[in-house]
């Protein structure tokens, strides 16, 4: 994914060296007095990805070559100037879906065929954090594929939200089995349940093999974008033996709760989730409460420790080889 930032002033545009942070991507700010435009680019890519710790791989389509596709950071008032490009090589149309745009939905939504591309802008109005995915006929089969992600847009206000010791973005969706069969799709026959992507990704307990902990200090406060991708369950997001100490819907901060037991996140919905961890080391299960869905592959578990590794937003998820 190719990512420029460029910030624009009437008389003078006046550099300043900066990193800000979009998934395994460094942007370079232009400081000034207006809104920052952030350039995105995305290649629909059609590949086999593994799944499991065990080397099973799926037929996927995705959004440069990852699944989920790459988190996306932006901040409240930023204009997002999007390109796809559907490479002649691809034997189907793709498209994106932006679910923190407010646009043309006829004229930005539609599908890219193979060997073209496609450019448009939003502005990103509401800060939270939000679902994108491909919305090519038919959807559901695009989503169960891989094509979708997460996109954060942070609020101006940098006292809106608690700061956080540590960050993770979950993605959860659904694995067919057979990835052609779009009728099985609509009958929810569906395999597994993953976070990231992958069975147990975040689970070596679980996992017949591979899977990694996630990991966090005592005493962190510790927060997870979750985007619910589908595209047909809802999730019941559980922390098993802790409590949800601030939850905000869809990541708004107007839209706060506290002491959260269990958050229900609708296929396409999001939250950001927020716990604190006492001084104390431990294992904390991350699940959907949905327990047939946990048991099939959508269990994270946070290992705290004071030697905790500092990992990134979607730890071990890489484009295709």
């Amino acid at each position: 994914m190719t990512v420029r930032s460029t910030r624009f002033r009437q008389s003078v545009i006046r550099t300043v060296l900066g990193l800000a942070s979009v998934y395994g991507v460094a942007m370079q700010p232009v400081d000034s007095a207006f809104a920052k435009v952030v350039e995105v680019s995305m290649t629909a890519v059609e590949t086999k990805l593994v799944v499991d710790g065990e080397g099973h791989t799926y037929d996927a389509w995705t959004f440069n070559g990852q699944f989920p596709g790459p988190v996306i950071r932006v901040q409240e008032g930023d204009e997002v100037v999007f390109s796809l490009t559907n490479p002649e090589t691809n034997g189907r149309p793709h498209s994106m879906d932006f679910h923190a745009a407010e646009t043309n939905f006829l004229e930005h939504y539609k599908e890219v065929r193979p060997g073209e591309s496609l450019q448009y802008r939003f502005k990103a109005k509401w800060p939270g954090i939000f679902a994108y995915h491909c919305g090519a006929s038919p959807m559901i089969q695009h989503i169960a594929r891989g094509m979708m992600g997460a996109i954060i847009v942070d609020p101006k206000d940098p006292k809106a939200l608690p700061k956080a010791d540590r960050e993770y973005v979950l993605v959860q969706s659904e694995l067919f089995k057979d990835p052609d069969d779009v009728d099985g799709m609509f009958d929810r026959k569906y395999q597994h349940v993953v976070f990231n992507g992958s069975v147990f990704r975040y689970d070596p307990v679980h996992s017949k093999a591979g899977g990694d902990f996630l990991d966090a200090k005592p005493g962190e406060r510790v927060r997870f974008y979750f985007v619910n991708a589908g595209p047909n369950n809802v999730s019941a997001v559980h922390p098993i033996a802790e409590i949800w100490d601030d939850v905000w819907e869809s990541g708004n901060p107007a839209n706060h709760t506290r002491g959260v037991q269990t958050q229900l996140i609708p296929p396409a919905g999001a939250a950001i989730l927020d716990m604190v961890l006492d001084n104390n080391d431990g294992v904390y299960p991350i699940v959907t409460h949905s327990l047939t869905d946990a048991l099939r592959g959508a269990i994270a578990l946070l290992k705290v420790d004071k030697d905790a590794r500092q990992l990134p937003l979607m730890p071990f998820v890489t484009p295709a080889k």
